[in-house]
């Protein structure tokens, strides 16, 4: 699964919705990355916190970013 992010809520709807899909809690996710699920909450609800934080999240999930130009044409292969 992938998705393009236009916003830090199209974020956090994403992470959101791939933790549950993982069969997760925010406790439980919140404990993988040693964050409090206070953090955890705000990142999933487009809130700003450290980029350390969401790459680590990514990772987590098993997902890695990539930075395209907005006007580029991009296939995805898995």
């Amino acid at each position: 699964m992938w998705t393009n992010v236009y916003s830090t809520e199209d974020l956090g709807d994403f992470l959101r919705e791939s933790r549950r899909v993982q069969g997760l809690t925010q406790a439980q996710m919140a404990k993988k990355l040693g964050v409090s699920t206070v953090t955890l909450s705000a990142l999933e609800n487009g809130k700003n916190v450290t980029t350390a934080v969401v790459e680590q999240y990514v990772q987590r999930l098993g997902y890695r970013i990539v930075v395209v130009p907005k006007t580029a044409s991009v296939e995805v292969e898995e």
